[in-house]
């Protein structure tokens, strides 16, 4: 008897230490950091973005930000952190490729698509992390 009230306080100890929102295996993702900032796409630095499938990099975000035109007047905005492993590496910022349409993580491998920020290849599982975008035909708005 007096094992079992040992064991018990230890057993719900393992299990609330276990489920605390800090513990590795709750913290998947990029981490939330304020993003507000405005471009306007005209100015010269920002002309990649005049054309469908243009993207730059900006600073901002976790890891910086990849800027992305997938339509006429239409932006994604994709934190460069990897979702799989940017916590754990400092290494782990998303790099666009030469075709342009897809971007990969230098330290895990996994490729994304830049018209959606899904997974198509590697061990991640997880979508970049997209911030919300406006447009008001000038100025781009990126916001979370």
């Amino acid at each position: 008897m007096l094992k079992r009230v040992f064991l018990l306080p230890l057993f719900l100890f393992v299990i609330i230490s276990g489920c605390r929102k800090d513990s590795p295996a709750a913290t998947t993702g990029v981490p939330n950091v304020a993003v507000n900032f405005s471009i306007d796409v005209n100015n010269a630095s920002y002309s990649a973005l005049l054309h469908v499938g243009g993207w730059i990099y900006v600073t901002g975000g976790y890891d910086g930000i990849i800027l992305f035109c997938n339509g006429q007047g239409s932006y994604l905005a994709f934190d460069r952190g990897c979702p799989y492993d940017c916590e754990t590496n400092a290494k782990a910022i998303i790099a666009v490729q030469a075709s342009g349409i897809t971007a990969i993580c230098p330290v895990c491998g996994t490729n994304y698509s830049l018209y959606s920020g899904t997974v198509t290849k590697g061990p991640g599982s997880i979508a970049l992390k997209q911030y919300q975008t406006s447009f008001d035909g000038t100025n781009l708005t990126v916001t979370n």
